[in-house]
């Protein structure tokens, strides 16, 4: 059965309101025409050869009207208007009609027009004719009484031409919005400049036909010349215009065209949604293939263009008639899935996608297997606009990738770099500048914002004699006071993508509205942010776990002060060090601290050290937060000396730390200025930035152990270090991973682990330190298995440095007592 053209159908549902005003425009254009049609055959013998070689070239010239290329079609151009018009104007309003009438149902038949298509484009035409007549019989007289045109008649023609335009053009508009649905005024907005060049150049050149007939009926042929001049300008400017939206490769649209489609279909889905429509749902798929750079890298780029094509025509035999797909560059094609009922049926369009994809490609005899991650945002639950909706394909497609799937739709938590972590990334380097700037106005402070007295302030002098605190962070912030200006460009940042995405725009109106929660603190420990939550020190075997998930460390517990929510608006929150006491297991003595980032955020409460260096790690904004660690420790190891406490402290860096060796310089410089040990400072390293660069990372450690600084293997037994590099790095401490101490006083595979990891570092002669010892039982069993230092809830959580001082002072050494029952592990099940 042939299928149904569907320029010549109408959608279930609108047929009696379409076809209802079909017949009104019939009707009107019956009753304005019917006087001048009946009068007409009276006339045809006074008709001269210049009416009928004009009504002869509407005909012919309307057998082959201008089509523009494209996938949405605007209205065809059809010749005839110049002449038609034309005729209008020597010779009336019924000749007019009458040859319009005959040139629409030549092209009608030449375009495969339904009948009620080519009826109502006659009647548009009779309309607009009698429209422009009743301006026409404003002027003085005929245009071919002979005499001299004047302004009036020019403004009549004039006046004319327009009326012309405005009715047909408003009841074709009308009709498609009839037919189709959508509002009336985006449509009419969209077509209106085409429609104005196209249509509005043939009603110009009538007058000039008309002039030209005068003359003679020989020149009004030549018209022809110009005409056939605009319909090429015209098809070559259509064709530029498509050609800029498809990819030259493939032939499938752009990006550009991409953008257009999704902006036009948004508009139709939300009308749908509004109405209560089943298929109110509309699907961005983003695909990136795998493995096509293995294809470049190894065959050319040559066989690699030749892949996209045939890729290019799978994909778009597995779409659906009413879907777009799109080439965006390189090995990404996009979907535009429309009418869709929910997620189920998207899920459904991504897997006819990936059986597309299944079978290899046979290119020059050697197939090549080309799969795909496809990830999918759904309008509106996940995005109301294109770069919303683009962005969150992007998310949803490597999150496929990373989990090594092929299809995944979007989920907010997968989103690592979502606007709102762009805020948060804005509020981190302002809550950065702005504590350096506080610091370098008032003096010198520790790690707990106490002022470091003045014998320990390091000796540079600033401008006008002033004191000034060392460091890149104290520059920028003292060059930022001497240039001020508009607000800080992280803050348009924020503000831009707050503006851009619909749904942090409505997650900051119902945070304004809420307050925001309390963020708790989790015990990851990475780049100078590790252990438990903030809270009040806990005594030994004071059951610390008990306040806390002891199989996160996450503390609930807010220290007294200021409260989330309740700080001035624009505030970035406060940057503070808390301290978390590591402890010689056989002598119960405390030997050192581990410096713990702490973020109190305005609106957020505690961020959680996790998220926070995953929001800084990828950026320039690393730089100065690790300016801020080293900055704050190293004064804080110089007011405890100058106190009279004798402490190491131990802080984490990242891999972008190691990969330069700036920090090196930077401990060195600190070290000297405030007159700090060495061997005070240690640095935590994780087995990922290790093995992340080995050379560049050897490089960095080897200087900072020439310094005299210790380093120390963080996270040890959940990464990939191999004995060549624990015998190669000057390491003087590996950390036992509290993932593995948490559960050995219940699981013996953890026990096992945490043993042998404890015989293997004493092989090598380096010092163990356990984590996350939250009782008594994994006390007693670290010490039986010979482990050196602890650190956990089971002794104190982490404090400010204030705090700390005062848990030292009422601290009494705890000596595990050899009791059998509790220091021999758990039984092997």
């Amino acid at each position: 059965m042939e299928a149904v053209d569907p320029r010549n159908s109408v959608p279930p549902g609108r047929v009696t309101p379409f076809y209802g005003f079909v017949a009104a425009v019939a009707a009107l254009a019956i009753l304005v025409s019917a006087g001048p049609l009946t009068e007409l055959p009276g006339r045809l013998s006074e008709l001269p050869v210049a009416f009928w070689t004009m009504a002869a070239l509407a005909v012919v010239c309307d057998a082959r009207p201008f089509v523009p290329p494209g996938r949405r079609q605007p209205s065809a151009v059809f010749p005839s208007t110049c002449f038609t018009f034309a005729i209008l104007l020597g010779w009336g309003l019924g000749p007019a009609v009458a040859v319009q009438t005959v040139a629409v149902a030549v092209s009608g038949w030449r375009m495969g027009h339904a009948a009620w298509r080519s009826g109502f484009n006659a009647a548009q035409y009779a309309c607009a004719l009698a429209a422009a007549a009743v301006v026409t019989g404003l002027g003085p007289g005929g245009i071919f009484d002979g005499g001299h045109l004047g302004w009036t008649d020019v403004l009549a023609v004039g006046g004319a031409a327009a009326a012309w335009f405005v009715v047909n053009y408003g009841l074709v508009s009308t009709a498609i919005r009839w037919r189709f649905g959508g509002r009336w005024w985006p449509g009419v907005r969209s077509g209106l400049g085409y429609e104005l060049i196209s249509t509005g150049s043939l009603l110009l050149l009538a007058p000039v036909l008309v002039a030209a007939a005068r003359a003679s009926a020989a020149l009004i042929p030549l018209v022809l010349v110009p005409l056939f001049a605009v319909y090429r300008m015209a098809h070559l400017a259509a064709e530029q215009e498509q050609l800029g939206a498809l990819d030259p490769l493939t032939g499938l649209p752009n990006r550009k065209a991409l953008l257009a489609e999704v902006a036009e279909q948004v508009h139709l889905h939300a009308e749908r949604a509004a109405r209560g429509d089943p298929d109110a749902h509309l699907a961005l798929l983003l695909i990136d293939l795998d493995r096509f750079k293995n294809v470049n890298d190894a065959l050319g780029h040559a066989v690699g263009d030749r892949l996209l094509v045939e890729v290019s025509a799978r994909l778009a035999g597995a779409v659906g008639e009413r879907d777009l797909l799109a080439r965006l560059g390189g090995d990404e094609f996009a979907i535009v899935s429309t009418g869709l009922t929910g997620v189920d049926a998207a899920r459904e369009t991504a897997e006819r996608l990936v059986g597309a994809l299944a079978e290899p490609v046979a290119l020059d005899g050697l197939p090549l297997d080309v799969g795909g991650s496809i990830g999918i945002a759904l309008y509106p639950e996940h995005g109301e606009d294109f770069a919303t909706l683009m962005r969150h394909a992007d998310v949803a497609m490597y999150d496929a990738k990373q989990r090594s799937d092929t299809v995944a739709v979007y989920a907010a938590e997968s989103d690592h770099n979502s606007a709102e972590r762009l805020g948060l990334l804005a509020d981190l380097r302002r809550v950065l500048e702005s504590g350096s700037e506080g610091r370098g106005a008032a003096g010198v402070r520790g790690g707990d914002g106490a002022a470091l007295p003045a014998a320990l302030a390091p000796p540079t002098a600033g401008r006008g004699g002033g004191r000034s605190v060392p460091g890149l962070a104290r520059w920028g912030a003292r060059r930022h006071r001497e240039h001020p200006g508009p607000a800080h460009p992280d803050e348009l940042i924020q503000r831009i993508v707050t503006a851009a995405d619909p749904i942090r725009r409505r997650a900051t109106v119902t945070g304004a509205e809420t307050g925001a929660a309390t963020g708790a603190a989790t015990g990851a420990e990475t780049a100078g942010v590790t252990g438990g939550g903030p809270g009040q020190p806990v005594e030994p075997g004071g059951g610390g776990a008990a306040e806390a998930d002891p199989g996160t460390g996450v503390a609930y517990a807010e220290p007294a002060g200021r409260r989330p929510g309740h700080d001035e608006p624009g505030d970035p929150g406060e940057i503070t060090m808390y301290y978390q006491p590591q402890v010689a297991i056989a002598t119960g003595e405390v030997v050192g601290v581990e410096a713990l980032l702490r973020w109190r955020h305005p609106r957020r409460g505690m961020v959680d050290p996790e998220e926070l260096i995953r929001v800084a790690e990828q950026s320039a904004v690393m730089r100065l937060l690790t300016r801020r660690v080293v900055d704050d420790v190293v004064e804080q190891l110089a007011k405890w000396s100058a106190a009279g406490i004798s402490l190491r402290a131990a802080l984490n860096v990242s891999v972008r730390d190691l990969h330069t060796g700036e920090i090196a310089d930077q401990i060195a410089d600190r070290l000297a200025r405030f007159g700090v040990e060495p061997e005070r400072l240690q640095l935590e390293i994780t087995e990922g930035a290790l093995m992340a660069d080995p050379r560049r990372v050897l490089a960095t450690i080897s200087r900072l152990h020439a310094i005299g600084v210790a380093i120390a293997l963080d996270d040890f037994g959940t990464g990939y270090s191999s004995m060549q590099h624990l015998r190669r790095l000057p390491l003087s401490e590996v950390k036992v991973d509290r993932s593995f101490v948490l559960g050995m006083a219940d699981d013996a595979d953890d026990a096992a682990i945490v043993r042998s990891m404890i015989e293997l570092a004493g092989a090598l002669g380096l010092r163990v330190v356990a984590e996350g010892v939250e009782d008594e039982r994994t006390w007693r069993l670290l010490h039986a298995a010979g482990c050196d230092v602890a650190q956990g809830w089971f002794y104190a959580r982490p404090m400010p440095a204030e705090e700390l001082a005062a848990w030292l002072a009422r601290y009494r050494p705890l000596r595990p007592a050899a009791r059998g029952a509790e220091s021999r592990p758990p039984r092997s099940r």
